[in-house]
């Protein structure tokens, strides 16, 4: 159902998706600190020019100063040193000229108005932008991380718990995944399917339980209707003195036969009670001897009563999980009801298909009354009225073939007689 990851994990993808956003947030806050650095020496000056101060004082006491802004260890021309007038030179004034270097700061202060805000906002950008960054990747992994790895597990596993709340389980539990989540979701769908099967075959017994209830209520009719009609008539007869003592003493032993009756059904149901709280004892047997045991003794019941018992077992050598009791039990009373109704022979074959046994046990009597194979699946039918026989050994047989994983089948053979198919599933079959 799942495609499983080999070593997947949520710690793994948590980690490595916190190294890729870790990874990306260093080299985002980088590339932030670097281009805030750069424009700031943009907007600082150069720290390679200077400012050329050149001061004249004249004979007459007047003073000429000038500056010029210039690189160092540039060759730019100073200008001329006299001022034409109406386009005449001025004479030159006789003084004494000095000259003065000083170099342009590179700092802060000595920016204007607007480059110093420029030059703030990028300082603070150098520190506000790698927090931002920080921020926004934790917040991205973390969303990417729980949309991608959490939101569709959570969302499956809280839909498949809204089902079983409103117990519905035909539904399937698949997130293909082999980190923790998907392996949570699969053990999720095992609880369902246990569930699920836990459920059939709480429907199951409950169906059992119904038919065993009609087949109650079916077959307590006849010995009830009788006793009611026996009590009326007894009713009717005694008072007016028209029941001799000896009819009234076979009326009194009729009664007497049917009550017994009930008994034993009573004492009927009471046994499949029990049968159908027995657990099974599994071991590892050999499937050909166990079958040549259990036909063995068999042929020995069907010799005491002058019947011939035809086998045939062709089964392979191998070893099964079986309880054997349980299955013995099945042969002997479905072998049992053969007895009763043979007239010479009784028929036993037993195949093996797959993992499953198939045993047909058939005999030459009159076959299964049309009753009978209508109502296949009741736990008791019989068509016997003298109560001897209530039908115990299809009821109990069904059921502990039930409990043997299989099913028990009836039907009429082409030729006559009655036939039942066993069917027993097996697993963990291991050939020689």
């Amino acid at each position: 159902m799942e495609k499983v990851e080999k070593s997947a994990s949520l710690k793994r993808s948590f980690f490595g998706a916190m190294l890729v956003t870790v990874a990306v947030i260093i080299l985002l806050s980088t590339g932030a600190i670097f281009t805030c650095s750069y424009l700031q020496k943009v907007l600082l000056p150069d720290s390679d020019e200077i400012y050329l101060n050149i001061k004249t004082v004249y004979e007459d006491g007047t003073e000429e100063t000038f500056w010029q802004r210039m690189k160092f260890g540039s060759e730019e021309t100073l200008g001329m040193l006299t001022v034409e007038e109406d386009g005449e030179a001025v004479p030159e004034k006789k003084g004494v000229t000095r000259y003065s270097v000083d170099k342009v700061e590179n700092s802060y202060q000595s920016l204007s108005p607007k480059r110093k805000l420029a030059y703030s906002a990028l300082s603070y950008g150098m520190l506000v932008l790698p927090t931002l960054f920080s921020i926004a990747g934790v917040l991205v992994c973390a969303v990417w991380f729980y949309k991608k790895k959490l939101d569709p597990p959570i969302r499956i596993l809280s839909s498949a718990t809204e089902n079983i709340a409103n117990e519905n389980l035909d539904f399937d539990v698949r997130y293909d995944s082999g980190d923790e989540m998907g392996r949570l979701c699969a053990s999720f769908e095992k609880m369902r399917r246990a569930l699920s099967d836990n459920n059939r075959a709480l429907w199951a017994m409950v169906e059992e339980r119904r038919m065993l209830q009609a087949s109650v209520a079916h077959d307590l009719r006849n010995p009830i209707a009788i006793i009611k009609g026996y009590t009326e008539y007894l009713e009717e007869s005694v008072p007016g003195g028209r029941l001799s003592d000896d009819r009234l003493l076979h009326t009194l032993s009729n009664m007497h036969t049917t009550a017994e009756r009930l008994e034993r059904y009573t004492d009927s149901i009471l046994e499949i009670h029990q049968v159908e709280d027995l657990e099974l004892h599994r071991k590892n047997y050999d499937l050909p001897q166990v079958l040549g045991e259990i036909t063995e003794a068999l042929t020995m019941l069907a010799r005491q009563e002058g019947l011939t018992a035809d086998v045939k077992l062709q089964v392979p050598s191998c070893q099964v999980m079986l309880d054997k009791q349980m299955l013995c039990r099945v042969f002997e009373n479905i072998f049992a009801n053969a007895v009763r109704f043979a007239k010479s022979t009784i028929r036993v074959a037993v195949t093996m298909e797959d993992s499953v046994l198939i045993a047909v046990i058939s005999d030459d009597g009159p076959g299964f009354p049309e009753k009978i194979l209508k109502n296949r699946e009741r736990y008791m039918v019989t068509t016997d009225t003298s109560g001897q026989h209530m039908g115990m050994g299809l009821a109990v047989s069904r059921i502990l073939c039930g409990k043997l994983g299989g099913g028990l089948k009836l039907c009429n053979g082409p030729d006559g007689g009655a036939s039942v198919e066993i069917s027993i599933s097996f697993q963990n079959l291991t050939d020689f």
